[in-house]
């Protein structure tokens, strides 16, 4: 019953195991594909499937939606969010349906270098919207938070917008992604892990060989080795013993 009870258990944790393991595939997988996306566009920004995924690297929209701001537009974020918007690099008429309260992500020289390199963008709020005949010239936009942002606003061209905000996001998860995608986050807790999941899994493979190899040949426990050498010591003691009765019993004659 001991034995039972003690093989279910080892079972259980075996199954419990690979599931834990599986899943830290995928999301291995679903870090290395946002990671790699990056390179995919022109824009420089992890993307997949028409959604790119920023992490926020300053509080400037943390504060409360203005109240000059309509319901159905998103409020802000906080440091370290990920923000999940939607990529709109090319679409014009995305970019023409943008309205003062929209949240957007332009490409900003953020080092003031007069050089806008790649991955340089900002996430702020469009405040004005200026037009000539019909076209816009550029997007006005501003951080929610007047601590950060100081009255300060930005001119944003249509063609440096990236992404539009529509309220998704992942609060905390982008340092966690950053970490992931430095060469020291990426090694320790994707390639090692990964590393030994598949020694893990190659060992469990060459055990599941050798059982199918071994099914049906009589296979010895260790409880059952022990009982065997214990009788073999008996045994051996026993014909000892008897070796000595038999000596005792015909001693040897006397010549003379």
């Amino acid at each position: 019953m001991e034995k039972q009870t003690q093989s279910k258990a080892r079972k259980t944790i075996g199954i419990v195991a690979n599931v834990i393991l599986w899943l830290f595939v995928i999301f291995s997988v679903g870090v290395t594909v946002i990671a790699v996306s990056a390179s995919a566009n022109k824009k420089g920004v992890p993307c997949v499937g028409g959604n790119c995924y920023l992490t926020v690297l300053s509080d400037s929209m943390n504060a409360p939606k203005p109240e000059w701001v309509g319901e159905d537009a998103p409020a802000g974020f906080s440091k370290g969010d990920m923000l999940i918007s939607r990529y709109i690099v090319d679409d014009e008429a995305a970019i023409a349906a943008l309205r003062v309260g929209d949240i957007i992500t332009f490409e900003w020289d953020i080092t003031n270098d007069g050089v806008i390199s790649e991955g340089e963008y900002n996430t702020h709020r469009i405040v004005r919207i200026v037009e000539t005949d019909g076209k816009i010239d550029y997007f006005e936009t501003q951080g929610d938070n007047a601590e950060y942002s100081r009255g300060q606003t930005e001119k944003v061209k249509p063609a440096a917008v990236i992404a539009r905000y529509d309220g998704n996001k992942l609060s905390g998860v982008g340092n966690v992604m950053n970490f992931l995608q430095s060469s020291l986050g990426f090694g320790l807790c994707i390639l090692l892990p990964l590393a030994l999941f598949f020694v893990y899994e190659l060992v469990v493979f060459i055990r599941t060989v050798l059982s199918l190899k071994n099914e049906g040949k009589k296979v010895i426990s260790a409880e059952d080795e022990e009982l065997i050498k214990q009788r073999a010591i008996e045994e051996y003691l026993k014909r000892q013993n008897e070796g000595k009765n038999d000596s005792s019993e015909n001693p040897p004659e006397s010549k003379g």
